[in-house]
């Protein structure tokens, strides 16, 4: 589903979490408790065993122990996060300890100018970036001409716009023979959410657990600060139209429904994961590889 608003879908699903605005989930929420169709969910005592505490990082879980189609995913697999501009040293000492040997930061250049990925600078990891929106600067004035309908429509629309992005994504993943696998954006729940996503279908996660470990993503992203200075320029065009402001406050959080859109498109469209992964380039031995790092080789 490739469409000429999608740019702007890609924008806003960037931008809008930069703004904090939208549903999040309530910290003092029951742990168990999970959100109505249109909200956010709360993490699980399932899902703590998947979360590593960093100082200067939101949002940074691995996929341990989430069960794929052969067996639960080792937790040296992979790491998602958000931005890595705030990392202290005891952090990037803690991802080195942890196995982190490849840091894949899915962010613009604009980003990375603005926040600097700290990883980068760090001989221990290897760095490479792949901007997921196949664009590397933000034009905000000229991406706020229109709008999606929702997050989980610029989620399918991602799929058709920035394959070429996908495919290096996945192409580079899959030559990292060992050694743990660190994704990221702004956020981490877009760009970062959609590559997990895809490799959770493709390891054959169940739907529901890929839709929750989506959902949750809002709740670690509390308190994640929001002063750069595209947050600022975008604050300032929210001033100037206050409509981009009502339509960003709904596509600010993780509400199921997106991953599920997202999901049901996937196997409409391409028959899962693997289906995708062909369609764009990516080749058998390159997807066995991938399951093998998922723990679902065979």
């Amino acid at each position: 589903m490739k469409t000429r608003s999608t740019p702007i879908a890609l924008a806003l699903a960037l931008l809008a979490p930069m703004l904090g605005t939208g549903a999040v989930a309530h910290a003092d929420a029951p742990a168990a408790a999970t959100a109505t169709r249109s909200g956010n969910a709360q993490p699980l005592a399932d899902d703590a065993q998947r979360v590593m505490a960093l100082q200067g990082a939101w949002n940074v879980r691995s996929f341990a122990g989430l069960q794929g189609s052969r067996g639960p995913i080792p937790a040296n697999a992979f790491i998602r996060t958000a931005d890595l501009g705030r990392l202290t040293a005891a952090d990037r000492d803690a991802l080195a300890a942890a196995g982190v040997t490849l840091d894949i930061d899915l962010r613009t250049a604009d980003e990375q100018t603005q926040s600097p990925d700290l990883l980068a600078s760090d001989d221990r990891f290897d760095y490479q970036r792949i901007s997921l929106m196949g664009t590397e600067k933000m034009d905000l004035p000229k991406m706020m001409k229109s709008f999606p309908d929702s997050l989980g429509e610029a989620y399918v629309q991602w799929l058709g716009h920035s394959q070429p992005q996908f495919k290096q994504v996945f192409q580079r993943i899959a030559a990292e023979k060992d050694g743990t696998v660190l994704f990221h954006c702004t956020a981490g729940k877009d760009r970062t959410g959609i590559i997990a996503g895809l490799l959770l279908n493709l390891a054959g996660v169940a739907d529901d657990d890929i839709v929750h470990n989506y959902a949750i993503s809002a709740h670690y992203l509390e308190g994640q600060p929001k002063d750069s200075a595209m947050n600022a320029q975008m604050m300032e065009l929210i001033r100037q139209n206050p409509e981009i402001g009502r339509k960003m406050a709904g596509m600010a959080g993780t509400a199921p429904e997106n991953m599920e859109m997202f999901l049901s498109a996937l196997q409409q469209q391409y028959g899962g994961a693997e289906g995708y992964l062909k369609s764009i380039g990516i080749s058998d031995a390159e997807i066995q590889q991938l399951k093998a790092r998922l723990g679902q080789a065979g």
